[in-house]
């Protein structure tokens, strides 16, 4: 499925419908692709409000590679700053099985639980984005 947006603001509405839809499907981990600038903490910003965390405390973190919202049992992983993720350099499966999580830049990762949503993310132009979503 492949689903547009024309601002910032679609963008959070997005993730907060995504948000919404992974929290009645029981889907724990949702996957973003997408080159720098293509929206990738917007849209988490949206789901994460899904979960009632406040937008302010979602922030794109070149240091912290793991936020964890305990209120909500929700992680925010950012993986920008890894290629090729390996199980033992850090295991991201114990999150994956204890709450949800967002992982940004998800193709630094070698493995994601059969279920998990994944999200590729292009940029038309300065406000236009194309969301393509499978499971």
């Amino acid at each position: 499925m492949k689903i547009f947006t024309y601002s910032e603001k679609e963008t959070k509405i997005l993730g907060k419908m995504i948000g919404s839809f992974v929290q009645k499907q029981g889907i724990n981990v949702i996957a973003l692709y997408g080159e720098m600038g293509t929206g990738k903490t917007v849209l988490t910003k949206g789901i994460a409000s899904a979960f009632g965390i406040e937008e302010k405390d979602i922030a794109s973190s070149s240091f912290v590679i793991v936020s964890h919202y305990p209120e909500a049992n929700f992680y925010h992983i950012d993986l920008y700053r890894l290629d090729n993720v390996k199980e033992e350099e850090i295991d991201l499966w114990e999150y994956f099985e204890v709450g949800t999580c967002v992982i940004e830049w998800a193709q630094s990762i070698n493995e994601l639980p059969e279920d998990a949503l994944k999200i590729t993310i292009d940029l038309v132009d300065d406000t236009t984005r194309v969301f393509e979503m499978e499971i």
